[in-house]
């Protein structure tokens, strides 16, 4: 049990000595920006914004992600690395406690393409093999009334392995998820229910990054229930989340976590 806490210390003073290095005149700070979020005196995501105000860089245990823009700050690509050291700040990322966490090794990136109205239509995920970026996987976005109606999800050679059906309500909040798979006929596996209340969800930030729902919805989810298919059978879960929020409507506590804006 001693051991386990001197971990926990460690890693949170890595995190926080690595979050110290990114404090400069080249960041946007603001109260509506979430900056940090902290489990007890733990921190377990760290997030960085450019001068754009456009999330940089996001920092969660043992993974690290770089978001880069193009002359007109849309999105164009997103680098991930990972790190098994629990001793470092690449946990939360880095080489090392010294290191700067921005050297870390990238593994994987995505690269997004746009129709001419901006909208993202197509994500394509790389995995780097000795230097060799390969073609994982890719996405494809169906929009109605600019908003995503279906993501699919194909392999490397271009056949069809899962898509998303979403529901929205009048706010743009994601109020059904219907997965389907592809295997040797489309089955739906799952599907996620979700109500809202009628605050600021600080992890829009990272709508440009493709991923509906959470990263995507106007509002915070209160009640999530989730239906999983097996054959005639289903298996359901309920995720109620509480929240407190501060005078800007913006969420300070999500359960038993800590969220910290503009510093």
């Amino acid at each position: 049990m001693k051991n386990y806490s001197l971990l926990i210390l460690t890693v949170f003073l890595c995190f926080t000595t690595c979050k110290k290095e990114d404090k400069n005149e080249n960041l946007c700070y603001s109260s509506t920006l979430i900056s940090q979020v902290n489990s007890g005196d733990l921190a377990v995501h760290g997030l960085t914004y450019n001068s754009n105000c456009l999330i940089y860089e996001s920092t969660e245990p043992f993974i690290y992600k770089k978001f880069s823009y193009d002359d007109h700050n849309i999105l164009n690509k997103v680098e991930l690395a990972y790190s098994l050291n629990p001793f470092s700040c690449a946990m939360i990322p880095g080489q090392s406690q010294e290191s700067d966490p921005r050297k870390a090794k990238i593994s994987q990136y995505s690269e997004f393409k746009y129709d001419d109205d901006l909208r993202l239509t197509k994500k394509l995920n790389y995995f780097i093999n000795n230097g060799n970026p390969q073609l994982t996987s890719y996405q494809t976005y169906d929009y109605e009334n600019d908003k995503i109606v279906k993501l699919s999800s194909f392999n490397p050679q271009g056949l069809l392995t899962q898509y998303h059906d979403y529901k929205y309500d009048d706010n743009g909040n994601i109020t059904r998820d219907d997965q389907y798979i592809n295997s040797s006929a489309i089955k739906l596996v799952n599907t996620t229910i979700c109500e809202f209340d009628n605050k600021n969800n600080p992890y829009q930030v990272f709508a440009c990054e493709g991923n509906p729902g959470k990263y995507t919805n106007k509002n915070n989810i209160i009640t999530e229930t989730s239906v999983s298919y097996y054959g005639t059978a289903e298996s359901h879960n309920t995720r109620v989340n509480v929240y407190q929020y501060n005078t800007l409507d913006y969420p300070v506590k999500i359960n038993m976590l800590d969220c910290i804006y503009g510093q």
